[in-house]
């Protein structure tokens, strides 16, 4: 697998992007504007993370197999996790 670097960094008064010298001038780089706001860390939130993690943890101790899925029957079955919580 080849693996991508990924830099942040902030655009100065003069519109500029600071990388480290590493990047050689004249490289193609992608640039992504990213939200001021706080990514969502409700409590709710967190303690659903927990959940789900402690029933993964439970079911791995109990020696739970998978069951052998497309990856077109994965896909629709997050599409429809997401509708259903609204993520």
């Amino acid at each position: 697998m080849h693996k991508i670097p990924a830099f942040i960094s902030t655009v100065n008064a003069t519109r500029t992007i600071a990388l480290p010298a590493s990047i050689p001038v004249g490289s193609r780089v992608a640039v992504m504007v990213m939200s001021d706001e706080p990514a969502e860390d409700s409590p709710e939130r967190r303690l659903r993370f927990d959940r789900v993690m402690a029933a993964i943890q439970a079911a791995i101790a109990e020696g739970f197999t998978p069951p052998v899925i497309s990856d077109k029957e994965l896909d629709s079955r997050i599409k429809m996790a997401r509708r259903t919580t609204g993520s």
